[in-house]
């Protein structure tokens, strides 16, 4: 819907950012309309140089394409006074309304970036920082090391074997889902009391926060550690093989399973012992070995037709393959076309799009693309002093 996606639209947002985290937040902001310009280093965002180029073209990889699409690229030489000034006449004549950082806590002051730097030119300015630890512990992170620190590998994998990092990186996106939540909170709050915020999100705790049931249920006597893909509490939950792929499963209560097992297929489970979850989760692994023997001689439709029909929770293990043909998730998705290339790239779903998907968005930003621009437009900077920055390295 129109209105969805324009949700933001009138708002500014400035973000000196790089990599995932924060550059995820932006484009969820982007994709309800806000004006998203982002503020790069003269050399670019690393993550512009990380895994497949846009054709022969450097600093366009497919890293960094995946979640910049809607947003306006303006570079510049934090490190030199003159690109502070540069970024300080940004803030205050384009009237920003939310300034977004994921640079280290302890640069702030020192790129000229900190909250009490930038509220002084604009006092309801919404400022946030995204960084590892908080402001308290100015240390690098990346989402591998975040996802062991905060025991999101402890908890992922089989047991008895090495500890997994999830499929996706989840600390850098939830780190960024959070920064957008608490975005919305202080625009709701600037509203109604005139005044701005600053936000200071932890990478740390917001995957520690993703640990709700862990940590509850491991003080009232749950094993620590690995369990795959199996649930601790009922039985059974886990994938287990077809013939032609994969099933998940999921069996949340005893009539539940007493309708699955009333299945010939499946009779050999019709035991007394196993017609409590209480039985099934003492005899878990005889249980999942006779189901697993069971399903891998059956198709997955015919697994799942019988689970549905029984009331259990069942789905195909899909591939990306599959979700990428999907018609109901294509339907979600949106498209960038590059006005150079022709090329056109599918992006990230809008996690709260309406069905009928988010269209068209612009291209992702080329280094450096809108200096002019965002310089001319809003700065009244002449052709003549934009060459002068440039060829003293404040720009690129």
């Amino acid at each position: 819907m129109q209105e969805n996606r324009e949700l933001l639209k009138g708002l500014t947002v400035i973000s000196l950012e790089q990599a995932l985290s924060m550059p995820y937040c932006t484009y969820r902001l982007a994709l309800k309309g806000a004006s998203v310009t982002r503020i790069e280093a003269l050399q670019g965002d690393p993550n512009r140089y990380v895994g497949f180029p846009l054709g022969d073209e450097q600093a366009m990889n497919s890293q960094f394409l995946c979640v910049n699409a809607g947003k306006q690229s303006v570079s510049l030489n934090l490190a030199d006074e003159r690109g502070q000034k540069l970024l300080r006449e940004i803030v205050e004549k384009m009237s920003v309304d939310i300034f977004c950082t994921n640079q280290l806590p302890k640069n702030y002051s020192k790129l000229g970036i900190s909250y009490e730097i930038l509220s002084s030119i604009k006092p309801d300015i919404i400022w946030v920082g995204l960084s590892g630890f908080g402001p308290e512990k100015s240390e690098p992170a990346y989402d591998p090391i975040i996802q062991a620190m905060a025991g999101i590998m402890d908890v992922t994998g089989e047991p008895d074997r090495d500890p997994l990092m999830t499929g996706v990186p989840i600390a850098d996106l939830e780190a960024g889902n959070q920064a957008y939540s608490a975005i919305m909170e202080a625009l709701y709050k600037r509203a109604i009391t005139g005044k701005g915020s600053r936000i200071d999100i932890s990478m740390f705790q917001c995957a520690a926060a993703l640990l709700s049931t862990k940590i509850t249920n491991f003080e009232f006597g749950e094993p620590a550690g690995r369990n795959g893909n199996r649930h601790r509490l009922f039985a059974p939950v886990n994938t287990y093989p077809t013939e032609d792929g994969y099933v998940i499963i999921a069996a949340g209560n005893d009539r539940q399973w007493a309708l699955f097992v009333a299945n010939h297929e499946f009779a050999e489970l019709n035991k007394q012992e196993y017609s409590t979850n209480k039985g099934r989760i003492e005899d878990i692994e005889r249980l999942e070995m006779i189901l697993r023997s069971i399903t891998s001689s059956m198709k997955t439709e015919q697994v799942i037709k019988i689970c549905k029909d029984s009331g259990i929770p069942v789905a195909k293990v899909a591939t990306l393959n599959e979700i990428m043909a999907d018609p109901d998730m294509r339907k979600s998705m949106s498209r960038a076309k590059d006005p150079v290339s022709g090329y056109e790239i599918t992006l990230p779903i809008d996690p709260v799009a309406q069905p009928s998907g988010k269209g068209m968005v612009h291209f992702p930003p080329r280094l450096g693309e809108h200096n002019e621009e965002v310089m001319m437009k809003f700065l009244g900077y002449s052709a003549e002093e934009i060459k002068e920055l440039r060829e003293t390295n404040v720009i690129s």
